[in-house]
């Protein structure tokens, strides 16, 4: 999953292989309230990577943060994450160091020596919600009106944030997170979902297929999937074909009893499994006749 190319223009900076999985537990223990206040943050995923510059190799732990909403108060959020994780860094140190009986003076009071370091930690948020992120991107964004004279010693916290509606090229992606996240942005437009899906790459993981149903609402099936793999164009086609039945039975009978066809015509327009075409199956009448409307089926 390169993620991270987003932040370099798609240039791999950070390779598949020079990533190593870490705990994604991390644990606080604040020093004069280690009695009363402990606070254990689980993220989604959490890396250490190797980014080579030039002669130079810097060590960075990449953290992902996973939204299916948008938060108010991510920055907070991320901050604290990362912060944690800092703390964590430093304990681990302090523990070898312990171990080892390596340190002392006021080095081993710190438990941390001149030449010991603790590494960058890079916290990515992903948003999987089509709507456009209106939440704060920093703390400076969550704070109210302040003194400029005081501003200059506050420290700013920016996400690095991944969302649908932001993303201009989707092929920056090198994994099948790029297909998740260009459906997500377009799952509104029936005509769209519909040619992304039969044009794009015909075989996509379960685990993908089963993100996509859930966060653009489409209901493609994963019953036929072989080796993990789903054959997509296939699976939608299916769904289309049934669908489109279930459409023609729907407006057949909603005719006989409002003596015309206007929803089979609507479902016709419309591609099974989208958003738009569930809710006509599923409108009340009133909400029908706008989308009636909305569709030139009716003046």
């Amino acid at each position: 999953m390169h993620l991270i190319t987003i932040f370099f223009d798609g240039e791999e900076v950070i390779k598949p292989g020079e990533l190593k999985e870490q705990d994604a537990a991390e644990l606080a223990a604040i020093d004069k309230m280690n009695k009363v206040f402990t606070s254990q943050k689980m993220r989604d995923v959490l890396k250490i990577c190797n980014i080579k510059r030039s002669k130079y190799a810097t060590m960075v732990l990449l953290g992902i943060e996973g939204q299916t909403n948008i938060h108010y108060a991510m920055p907070v959020r991320d901050y604290l994450y990362d912060a944690l994780n800092y703390a964590s860094q430093v304990e681990n140190i302090r523990k070898q160091h312990e171990d080892n009986k390596d340190l002392s003076g006021d080095e081993r009071i710190s438990g941390f020596s001149r030449e010991d370091h603790i590494l960058p930690v890079i916290t990515l948020c992903i948003c999987f919600d089509k709507k456009k992120w209106d939440a704060p991107r920093s703390l400076f964004d969550m704070f109210g009106d302040m003194d400029p004279r005081i501003a200059k010693y506050v420290d700013d916290y920016r996400l690095n944030l991944i969302t649908p509606d932001e993303i201009e090229d989707f092929k920056k992606f090198s994994s099948e997170l790029g297909k998740v996240m260009e459906i997500i942005h377009i799952s509104d437009d029936s005509e769209k979902l519909h040619d992304i899906i039969m044009s794009g790459s015909d075989e996509l993981k379960v685990k993908t297929v089963e993100m996509i149903n859930m966060f653009a609402g489409t209901r493609i099936s994963t019953d036929n999937a072989k080796g993990g793999q789903v054959m997509v164009s296939k699976a939608w086609k299916e769904l289309v074909d049934a669908e489109r039945e279930i459409g023609r039975e729907e407006g057949w009978e909603e005719g006989i009893s409002e003596g015309g066809d206007m929803l089979a015509k609507l479902l016709k327009i419309l591609v099974p499994g989208s958003i738009e075409f569930d809710k006509a199956l599923n409108a009340t009448g009133k909400e029908r006749m706008k989308l009636y409307k909305k569709y030139g089926i009716l003046d």
